[in-house]
């Protein structure tokens, strides 16, 4: 690489897109925080309060089931929206697909917080909230890949996995944001809580999204692809490009993202109803659980995305990845002594740790730079919204179905989670190096004088 290397036409040294940075990184994170503020909401109302006011007719188990079944709908969205955004994301720019996607989110989970219950109208209830949770899984679909996409082009290359990190980062502001609103109504008598308490966290979601449609109105298109668009080189159909040129990568990275797909949405969408129904705890124990682990990760995502800048993003990758397969085990024997600081101290290993910071932080920009800018919209939504299909929004489903076959034992989940993780450190084992620090190290350590970037790594630039 040459001494004085230049980002998209800009001198690196100079900088003088600095500003500009720091702006798209502030819009793509508010975007994120409502993202998984709306998701957390949802997965945590479906096992506290969608199972007793919108399914109330059947029994608890069949009622978890039905409301897990909802939360799993809004993942099937997900990949529609997804693509159908992400195409346009390539096709036009990052920035107006992104407006679109949090203001689709911000009304879903709006409608949410005023819909009546069954008692009310019956079984148009659990219609409307299926509808509610399709709107926000079309517009969550293409959100955090374009935050990721938007963010690593943004940065220059030695802090893309810092940049990429950041609306990493927001998605647990957002789960902070939303677990301590309803940590703080769950606490109420549980009459007052299913009536009214649980809408107040999904209405005070409006100041989320005004912030962040008046920040990605001021923001800027990333100047990777304003430069495919003057040279001509953006898709008619990035999507079958993309299946076509890079299907194998395309594929390990729904591999590698399974553990932060079942090992995570396990904990944070089926814990606590296992707290509740299987341990008999307070309906607050598993929530704070999951808000102190959050806070955690708000700081443990950028750390690793810092670190994976200067090490590489496959060794925290992997190394995630055998941490949470070895881990699964103790993880439930510490859920099951009933201990709220065991409790706690579980989830921040295994849901803070070992998943958001070493998987999940790392992971935004291994995958953007895995692809070029005229696909990489749509192939990293295809990747992640194809895991979101397969395994997160199952993930509570088959939790319930695994600890009921098990009598009420976790051993059956805990396999389940290991295995996510030695399917995760296998694909990324698979997957090149990207990090521009570690590739010309390797470069140089291969034989090449002047550090550049081995085959297998000709989209690390950028």
């Amino acid at each position: 690489m040459p001494d004085n290397p230049v980002v998209e036409g800009v001198d690196v040294d100079q900088d003088p897109q600095r500003r500009t940075r720091r702006r798209n990184a502030m819009a793509a994170v508010v975007g994120s925080v409502l993202e998984w503020y709306d998701f957390f909401l949802f997965s945590t109302s479906a096992a506290l309060v969608f199972n007793k006011i919108y399914f109330s007719g059947e029994s608890e188990f069949v009622a978890t089931l039905a409301s897990f079944a909802t939360f799993a709908v809004g993942f099937a969205a997900r990949p529609v929206g997804g693509l159908i955004l992400a195409h346009f994301g390539d096709r036009w720019g990052r920035k107006p697909v992104l407006m679109v996607t949090l203001l689709m989110m911000g009304f879903g989970t709006l409608a949410i917080g005023v819909l009546p219950t069954y008692e009310q109208i019956g079984v148009w209830a659990p219609a409307l909230l299926v509808a509610c949770r399709i709107l926000q899984g079309l517009g969550v679909g293409a959100e955090l890949g374009g935050a990721y996409v938007w963010t690593t082009e943004s940065a220059k290359p030695g802090n893309r996995g810092l940049y990429a990190s950041l609306p990493g980062a927001g998605e647990f502001l957002g789960v902070v944001c939303a677990s301590g609103s309803m940590a703080v109504v769950a606490s109420l008598p549980e009459e007052q809580f299913l009536s009214w308490g649980w809408r107040l966290p999904y209405l005070a979601s409006v100041l989320v999204v005004i912030g962040g449609v008046v920040l990605r109105y001021v923001s800027e298109e990333s100047e990777s692809f304003q430069d495919a668009v003057a040279e001509g080189r953006t898709e008619k159909a990035p999507l079958v490009k993309a299946v076509r040129h890079h299907g194998r990568r395309i594929l390990l990275m729904i591999g590698a993202g399974c553990a932060t797909a079942i090992a995570s949405y396990s904990i944070q969408g089926y814990l606590p109803a296992y707290a509740t129904q299987e341990l008999g705890l307070p309906s607050n124990v598993a929530v704070i659980a999951i808000t102190v682990a959050s806070a955690v990760s708000i700081l443990g995502v950028p750390l690793c995305g810092w670190l994976c800048d200067r090490i590489g993003r496959r060794p925290l990758m992997i190394a995630g990845g055998l941490a949470i397969a070895v881990f699964a085990g103790p993880f439930w024997l510490l859920v099951g002594t009933k201990s709220t600081p065991l409790i706690v101290m579980a989830v921040v290993l295994g849901f803070a740790v070992m998943l958001n910071s070493m998987i999940f932080g790392p992971a935004g920009s291994f995958f953007s730079e895995l692809l070029p800018t005229e696909v990489r919209y749509t192939g990293l939504v295809l990747a992640r919204e194809a895991t979101a299909v397969l395994f997160s929004g199952t993930a509570p489903f088959i939790a319930t179905l695994l600890v009921h076959a098990g009598g009420g034992s976790p051993w059956l989940l805990a396999g389940y989670m290991a295995l996510s993780g030695i399917v995760t450190a296998v694909s990324v084992l698979l997957l090149p190096e990207t990090a521009p620090r570690a590739v010309r190290r390797k470069a140089l350590r291969s034989g090449a004088g002047d550090g550049s970037a081995p085959a297998g790594n000709e989209y690390t630039e950028v």
